[in-house]
């Protein structure tokens, strides 16, 4: 029996490729990890993998590297841009996947943040060429999730981190195609930092019912006179690092918590 789909209905989902996958022996008895840290920068996760040896690699899903426990995963080097993370993403949620985090780099628009100032994202405006495909129509732009933002405030407070300028992201994918006109028409619209990810990430995460959010390194800047690149330097390397130490250190104690409370609602 043929069943016929909503004219707006996706022909190929992740449901449909795990399927074909299960039959196929691929997943096995693979339990997705509640929480993954997805890393832009190649750099980012060798550094991470080298701090944290008891990450391997997962037989099951490509690019995602588990510790024995599997409650946090690690993801990266799946390729640059929205399309390879929403691939990622689709994939992870449909096998159990709750939260997202995500570091990496960011342009700052207009001199507005300094070289290796470290970036909350609570809102990108989706014009990356994926992004607006999960947004509902009419709708340009796209927050994060409160409550994900009010747990990193909490683990900022309680580490007393350095402080995070807010910004809001253009998401934008076209590397070569940043002009002088959009980006004045962005800076007027808020947006102070440039990415190619930011957007898809969140859009995603609102569809699905999962938490996302993301964190940034300054790494170079784009004025109307010039663009400043200069994420080979230390100070950036540096901050990356860090970033990415805290970011996994968020996710293991969110985990933590999430598991206690769970243990007290059960007695």
């Amino acid at each position: 029996m043929s069943i016929h789909l909503h004219s707006k209905q996706p022909i190929v989902t992740a449901e449909k490729l795990l399927d074909y996958k299960r039959v196929h022996g691929h997943l096995g008895d693979f339990r997705a990890p509640e929480t993954v840290l997805v890393c832009y920068q190649r750099s980012t996760m060798e550094y991470l993998l080298q701090q944290h040896p008891e990450f391997r690699p997962s037989k099951a899903v490509t690019h995602l590297y588990l510790p024995n426990d599997g409650q946090i995963g690690i993801l990266g080097d799946w390729g640059v841009g929205a399309p390879g993370l929403a691939i990622k993403m689709e994939e992870l949620i449909a096998l159990g996947t709750k939260r997202f985090v995500a570091v990496g780099t960011a342009g700052g628009l207009m001199g507005v943040h300094n070289l290796a100032d470290f970036i909350l994202c609570p809102k990108a405006l989706a014009e990356d060429g994926v992004a607006h495909l999960y947004l509902p129509e009419g709708q340009s732009a796209i927050e994060a999730d409160r409550q994900m933002i009010a747990e990193w405030h909490d683990f900022m407070e309680r580490r007393s981190l350095p402080q995070f300028d807010s910004a809001m992201a253009w998401s934008f994918s076209a590397l070569f195609r940043e002009t002088i006109g959009d980006v004045c028409r962005v800076r007027e619209q808020g947006c102070s930092v440039v990415e190619m990810e930011a957007a898809t990430l969140y859009a995603i995460g609102k569809e699905k019912g999962v938490l996302a959010l993301t964190l940034f390194v300054i790494s170079d800047s784009i004025t109307e006179e010039e663009w400043v690149p200069r994420i080979k330097e230390p100070a950036v390397r540096n901050n990356l690092h860090q970033l990415a130490d805290w970011a996994l250190e968020f996710c293991a104690s969110s985990a933590i918590n999430r598991q206690s409370k769970d243990l007290l609602g059960s007695l």
